[in-house]
């Protein structure tokens, strides 16, 4: 039987979603659609319970477009398009979808332990924090509701990287305040270096993350740099924290109250850092954007 749930990832030779599937697959909530971009994994492929797979060569973007546009997107409530080197055991991917459903959230995504790589220190997990309220869901591992998915679906076709996307999709109109956040009590591994892949496949098309980037920028009309901020959050015990200034000390203390687990402690502390310079001073800006695909 269908469950409600799609987990779609884009997979090569060393891709961890085998760890997903191992909940059997009446106790998981989400089927799996494996998109490889590798001819040989995708030979090597294991049929399982809930699990298909197809072969798109090409970036995590480009190849997701080419995956789910022939699909019926009408068939599952919320997707989760994660990298496929993000360590999660399968009952937390039940959580993410969980909670999505239970606060209406248009785009989530896990937060980082404390030895994962990241790109963004900001998305390290808060201990206190059931959820996070902010303006920017990374590309790593994004959950997308349906209506959602299927605004993005567009930008998805000539974008291997997905660069921009992570704060470009907090910005419609199904989206906004209160719909975008990130959650605490779900907290998987990173377990490679930001990109490491990609880059090397992107140079081979003669461009990079950040000329993509560029071309949808220049699309929106958009200028200057986002960064991730977070304006309210919701206490493990559901009570509201609200004020990118008590965000930021609230932040900061979880950090700090757990320091030691940190891998990296020197990048820790210039992390911590920013993020509380960030929170007291950067804009917020969640004005709606004109999609260039309805012109």
């Amino acid at each position: 039987m269908k469950r409600d749930n799609l987990v779609v990832v884009r997979a090569g030779a060393n891709s961890l979603h085998h760890r997903w599937l191992e909940l059997p697959y009446a106790e998981r909530t989400f089927d799996v659609l494996v998109s490889y971009y590798s001819k040989s994994a995708f030979e090597a492929h294991i049929e399982a319970p809930g699990v298909e797979a197809v072969l798109h060569e090409g970036g995590k973007w480009d190849g997701l477009f080419k995956t789910l546009s022939p699909m019926d997107l009408e068939a599952y409530r919320y997707y989760w398009l994660p990298d496929d080197d993000i360590d999660l055991p399968p009952a937390k991917i039940n959580e993410i979808f969980a909670c999505n459903a239970q606060f209406k959230l248009a785009i989530s995504q896990p937060a980082l332990t404390r030895d994962s790589y990241y790109s963004h220190f900001f998305f390290n997990a808060c201990g206190s924090f059931l959820l996070r309220y902010t303006n920017y869901i990374e590309i790593m591992a994004p959950c997308l509701d349906q209506p959602t998915l299927k605004r993005a679906l567009p930008f998805f076709e000539k974008s291997m990287s997905g660069f921009g996307l992570d704060y470009v999709w907090c910005r419609w109109a199904e989206t906004g305040p209160f719909r975008v956040a990130i959650i605490d009590t779900v907290q998987m591994h990173h377990t490679r270096p930001v990109g490491s892949a990609l880059k090397a496949s992107i140079a081979s098309q003669g461009k990079t993350p950040v000329d993509e980037e560029a071309v949808l920028k220049s699309s929106l009309g958009l200028s200057g740099r986002t960064v991730p901020l977070a304006f309210a959050g919701l206490s493990l015990d559901h009570e509201p924290v609200v004020g990118r200034a008590k965000m930021a000390f609230r932040m900061i203390g979880d950090w700090l109250s757990n320091f030691s687990g940190f891998s990296d402690r020197r990048g820790a502390a210039s992390g911590i850092l920013k993020v509380f310079r960030r929170q007291l001073t950067k804009p917020l800006n969640f004005s709606r954007l004109e999609d260039p695909h309805e012109r």
